[in-house]
């Protein structure tokens, strides 16, 4: 919780001023990352669409999708993800409604791209338009205030497209009530769950595993094998050797002035009382009143810390709350401003954030502070070592890199300069070798080389390597025998599936005709029935979580059908669910969020008539894209 709060309360200037301008960013293709990104990719209605549009969408995509899964989001889930065709489908798409907003003859006048960008906050100083800041900004992007204006003018001209294509959408209030009804509904289930895992009177015998595999044997295709050996030249082995100078340290404090000041930061723990940010007036109200009753135990003397173990839906609740040292741009700013403004040892009201409710507790306030050189001399010193042993190690491997011609040479220059020539055991691309903690890095280097030739000097995680690939295997499907107990555990998990669904499918048979869950249960005590409680569509169900397709299967029941036609094969297991309870939100609630609603419906509206016209005019245009993207 403490990242996500401090991944979503900001983020760099520059990146506001990006997305400020980023439709049109795509399209007109400012810049370039090298000559062979200007090549044309695509064509829209005869128009070209360069590599280097598609790449500024696909980072722009990739930066968002950062943003909101941070260090987990991974090469997997970019894949699973398309982002490459999300990319062009945005570069397209954009290309058109720019086309289209030429063709019906719109302007933007200069008085309004004036106001335009004068208005951007990234642009401002202390409220007002800063011409310096305006070009400095712009010039640590590439671009002129000539190119920049016309960018902004264009995505301004699309905007006013995109205006004209939905201003006719309407939100009648019988839409909001429907919308408001559907969304505030509330039920309460009783489910079995059947786990697959727990079905172990299983015999697995080697004609399934033979008939599995001959069945299968795809799955099991190697991918492609290499071997290498390397010679590693590690910063790290050289630090001995230097020395820095006083003289260095002096120069280095008075040119870096800015490493040795310690912002203005609080220390402080929290209880974090979660909430949906789509969570109606009358639920917030309530999670407030939850948070009062635990404010009332701590003014009355309970322990803070203890009281957040308790009750604190934040990871931080293991350590008390604790949520450490912080600046005021590493929170949202209602946390922010709430724990810069308590005194230490104060407790604040109930705060609502994008999370939900907080009690923040102030342990330290540390006021801005810098550094003497006598305090900065260690750790200036530890730099500039580390720097100079990068420099020397790097200039080792260029050494023996330029002395090396070809593949024999690397062997015999590495045992005249006593240097570690290592061989690899095999590997593939997708993991590398065992002995290197960085492989994958390491394996996208090696697959890239012809056999025998040695690598340009690549660095993997402040080392430098030289590499050769001294053996390739190609993919291949191994024997039955090499495999044996990799295709035994797909035998069992597929056999335990088919029971754990077989037992699912009488026992609803059975609940279908007893009526109830309780009745086809009877008296048998391996069928546990559990109940989830009060659930919404968006939220999560206690002890599953947020699985999505098992509560979509629970709001499809009614009072009529209370079970459903066969077992949910959920993305957290195998189900027989029942309807236990459904309950209409409160009319007040409506009326109390009326705006808000229309406001949700009008845009999802909006966004419907837009995809619509969008697809209409993709298919009655020219769109070609290169065989070779």
């Amino acid at each position: 919780m403490l990242n996500t709060m401090r991944e979503n309360a900001g983020s760099w200037i520059i990146k506001v001023l990006l997305g400020i301008i980023v439709v049109a960013f795509i399209f007109m293709g400012a810049g370039s990352f090298n000559a062979s990104r200007t090549s044309k990719i695509a064509t829209v209605n005869g128009e070209a669409i360069s590599a280097d549009q598609f790449q500024r969408a696909y980072y722009n995509i990739l930066e968002n999708l950062r943003s909101q899964f941070g260090n987990s989001l991974n090469d997997e889930m970019i894949k699973m993800l398309n982002v490459k065709k999300q990319a062009m489908d945005s570069v397209i798409d954009a290309t058109l409604l720019r086309q289209a907003a030429q063709k019906n003859g719109l302007r933007i006048p200069d008085e309004e791209l004036a106001i335009s960008i004068t208005s951007i906050p990234a642009f401002q100083k202390n409220g007002a338009f800063d011409k310096e800041r305006y070009k400095i900004l712009l010039g640590q992007n590439r671009l002129t205030p000539e190119t920049f204006e016309t960018i902004q003018k264009e995505a301004m001209m699309m905007d006013q497209m995109r205006s004209l294509i939905t201003r006719s959408a309407k939100v009648s209030d019988n839409e909001a009530r429907a919308w408001y009804q559907w969304e505030n509904t509330s039920l309460d289930i009783n489910y079995v769950d059947f786990k697959p895992e727990t079905f172990t009177d299983i015999e697995i015998t080697d004609k399934m595993i033979a008939d599995y595999f001959a069945a299968h044997k795809e799955d099991y295709r190697t991918s492609p094998q290499a071997q290498a050996r390397y010679i590693k030249f590690d910063p790290a082995a050289y630090k001995a050797k230097i020395t820095v100078t006083p003289e260095e340290i002096t120069q280095y404090y008075a040119e870096y002035p800015d490493e040795f000041k310690s912002p203005e930061t609080v220390t402080a723990r929290h209880i974090l009382f979660n909430l949906p940010e789509k969570a109606t007036a009358e639920e917030a109200e309530a999670v407030r009143l939850k948070a009062v009753d635990v404010l009332k135990k701590i003014n009355a003397g309970e322990d803070f810390a203890q009281l957040a173990k308790t009750h604190s839906d934040c990871p931080s609740k293991e350590k008390g709350g604790d949520l450490g040292s912080f600046t005021r741009e590493q929170m949202v700013k209602p946390f922010s401003d709430a724990a810069f403004a308590l005194t230490v040892g104060s407790v604040s009201e109930p705060v609502r954030t994008q999370f939900g409710w907080h009690i923040i507790k102030s342990d330290a306030h540390n006021p801005e502070a810098t550094a003497s050189i006598e305090e900065a001399t260690p750790g200036i010193s530890e730099k500039i070592t580390t720097q100079k042993a990068k420099t020397i190690a790097y200039n080792a491997a260029e050494s023996l890199y330029n002395s090396t011609f070809d593949g024999e040479e690397f062997v015999k220059n590495a045992k005249s300069n006593s240097l570690d020539l290592v061989t690899t055991d095999f590997f593939d691309i997708a993991k590398g070798p065992k002995d290197i903690a960085n492989g994958k890095a390491f394996a996208e280097i090696a697959f890239k080389l012809p056999l025998m030739e040695v690598s340009d000097i690549a660095e993997i995680d402040n080392a430098y390597y030289l590499i050769q690939v001294i053996k390739n295997e190609p993919e291949k499907i191994p024997e039955l025998d090499v495999v044996k107990d990799q295709v035994r555990a797909d035998v069992l998990r597929e056999q335990q599936k088919n029971a754990a669904e077989k037992a699912a499918g009488q026992f609803l048979e059975k609940a279908k005709s007893a009526g109830t869950l309780a009745a086809a249960a009877g008296e048998n005590s391996g069928i546990k029935i559990k109940s989830t409680g009060s659930i919404n569509r968006n939220g999560t169900i206690p002890g599953i979580g947020n699985d999505q397709t098992l509560i979509a299967a629970a709001f499809n029941l009614t009072e009529k059908n209370k079970l459903p036609e066969k077992v949910v094969q959920a993305e957290t297991g195998l189900y027989v669910i029942e309807l236990k309870e459904r309950k209409a939100p409160l009319d007040l609630g409506f009326k109390i969020a009326e705006k808000n609603i229309i406001d949700r419906v009008l845009q999802q509206k909006r966004m419907k008539l837009y995809d619509s016209w969008i697809a209409k005019l993709r298919d009655s245009s020219e769109i070609k894209e290169s065989s070779n993207f």
